[in-house]
């Protein structure tokens, strides 16, 4: 079996001076290594896969490549609320609501089980009568070599500033860390992790379709492949990009949107993100989600998605549910259920209503 090449970090209760760490394993082994760090460390994702060193090492020094030339800042002004407003008006709980329970139904969504494969098909036909209320709306699969299931990309092409992205992204998969060697022997519902950030895109989507909004840049929803094992799909997607030159101005991630835990509504996690993008979110919660509460929080690790895009130079941000010490207790379990979050998706809705707004006002901007 050919090697796989990983860094990793401990929890953050264990960080030392150098907490990050690049290891080299059998590429059979890494589902061994992702069941240890989510049993042992608690982590959700909690390391990167890599088919090389000199990736591995470039990513290792978290942002070290090099911006792309001419990379576009945007100007992160709130300009915008005549779409905005009345676009976040018609989002709805119970929409995203009906889209966890529809994932969640899977027994489970592991990225190399058939059930994984079939959830990927079923969000991209899901997505595509979506988008076919706009008119102007792409929905396809990003296969991924090595595993079965796809990651799902919805574009809504822009006009005169179509050649620069703003992507949005969630991850599809889950997993029950008790059967991770096994996939298919345990269900893994994942109704949190991450059918909820998956939901929030989906009505991120619903409501630019309905709305016919035309972006100036190109907006890129993504439901990411094989999160929970080393960001495979984002990785992949994220160095697509970055070897096309393509412009990607922001980049947002939903991963566990639908359980407050803490006292605060949304918390911006400041590791492997970009601090003048997550500013920009404080500001657009205080313009279009009043009486919402921030907080702020750190991972301490390659938590989610954002990450792979963090690697590539790229801004990115991710607004979670709660702090992390007080995250949805059953995830990664069979008991990760739209029950355990409170059988509603009030909490979602904040995110997905940050996520549209996002959209809007980066996807309209001046340069």
């Amino acid at each position: 079996m050919p090697a796989a090449r990983l860094h990793a970090t401990p929890s953050a209760a264990a960080i030392s001076p150098a907490p990050v760490v690049l290891v080299e394993v059998p590429s059979r082994e890494v589902g061994r290594v992702a069941r240890l760090l989510h049993q042992q460390l608690g982590h959700c994702g909690g390391f990167m896969v890599h088919a090389d060193q000199a990736s591995a090492q470039r990513s290792l020094a978290q942002g070290a490549a090099a911006p792309l030339a001419g990379l576009v800042r945007p100007s992160y002004l709130i300009a915008h609320q005549a779409t905005v407003t009345p676009m976040l008006a018609s989002m709805n709980a119970k929409h995203i609501a009906g889209t966890i329970a529809g994932l969640s139904a899977f027994p489970d969504r592991f990225y190399n089980s058939p059930h994984g494969a079939r959830a990927s098909e079923w969000l991209r036909q899901g997505w595509a009568a979506t988008g076919a209320r706009h008119g102007g709306v792409l929905v396809e699969t990003f296969a991924h070599p090595g595993f079965p299931q796809g990651s799902v990309i919805a574009t809504i092409d822009g006009t005169d500033l179509a050649d620069e992205v703003v992507v949005i992204g969630a991850h599809l998969d889950s997993i029950n860390t008790n059967a991770m060697d096994e996939p298919g022997s345990a269900q893994a519902p994942g109704a949190d992790d991450d059918a909820s950030g998956v939901a929030g895109l989906t009505e991120v989507l619903r409501a630019i379709s309905e709305s016919k909004y035309r972006p100036r840049r190109t907006i890129k929803l993504i439901a990411y492949a094989a999160e929970e094992v080393g960001l495979r799909g984002s990785q992949e997607l994220a160095r697509a990009f970055r070897q096309a030159g393509i412009q990607v101005v922001g980049v947002l991630q939903l991963d566990m949107i639908n359980y407050k835990g803490a006292d605060k509504d949304i918390y911006l996690l400041h590791d492997y993100s970009s601090a003048e993008q997550n500013e920009f979110l404080r500001k657009l919660i205080a313009a279009y989600l009043p009486g919402v509460t921030v907080g702020s929080d750190s991972c301490a690790y390659a938590c989610s998605d954002h990450a792979s895009w963090h690697a590539e130079a790229y801004p990115a941000s991710m607004p979670f549910e709660s702090s992390l010490a007080r995250a949805n207790p059953p995830i990664h379990s069979k008991n990760d259920t739209f029950a355990s979050s409170g059988g509603q998706a009030m909490h979602a809705l904040k995110f997905a209503r940050l996520a549209a707004a996002f959209a809007v006002e980066l996807g309209s901007s001046s340069p």
